[in-house]
């Protein structure tokens, strides 16, 4: 599996998404829980795949991810098969920040699973205005 499953709070956050998932397969809600009392694999095997379809589908609308603390921010930009990182370490005395830039290519197939890493590492997607914001910094 190239991503992890949904935890159980994750599921729930997306509950309607999920819904919409289990009809695709041709499970209403009767169904549904028909399949949990008599099929603990298939539960397994779909919560495994919707699990990829949301991880699939939500990094593939990602440009930037961030982080932000005390002594450094680090900023990445996602393109097809690029990724360029830029992160500001700030000094304890007040001076001017450390600059450093970077990047890494990957094949195309591979740029939602490293997406997927920096979220897991506390990366967060930026919002539409900081897009702008950061896109000068590259």
């Amino acid at each position: 599996m190239r991503f992890r499953r949904l935890t159980e709070e994750e599921f729930a956050a997306v509950e309607p998404e999920f819904v919409k998932f289990l009809s695709s397969q041709g499970l209403d809600a009767p169904e549904w829980q028909k399949v949990k009392s008599e099929n603990p694999h298939m539960v397994e095997y779909l919560l495994d795949e919707f699990s990829t379809f949301f991880w699939e589908s939500t990094t593939s609308r990602i440009t930037f991810l961030e982080r932000h603390t005390d002594e450094d921010r680090w900023v990445f930009k996602f393109s097809e098969s690029r990724a360029k990182v830029f992160r500001l370490i700030h000094k304890k005395d007040g001076g001017d920040p450390d600059v450093y830039r970077g990047e890494k290519e990957f094949p195309e197939e591979a740029r939602g699973r490293e997406i997927f890493l920096l979220l897991e590492q506390g990366l967060l997607p930026c919002t539409e205005d900081r897009h702008k914001e950061l896109d000068k910094l590259f």
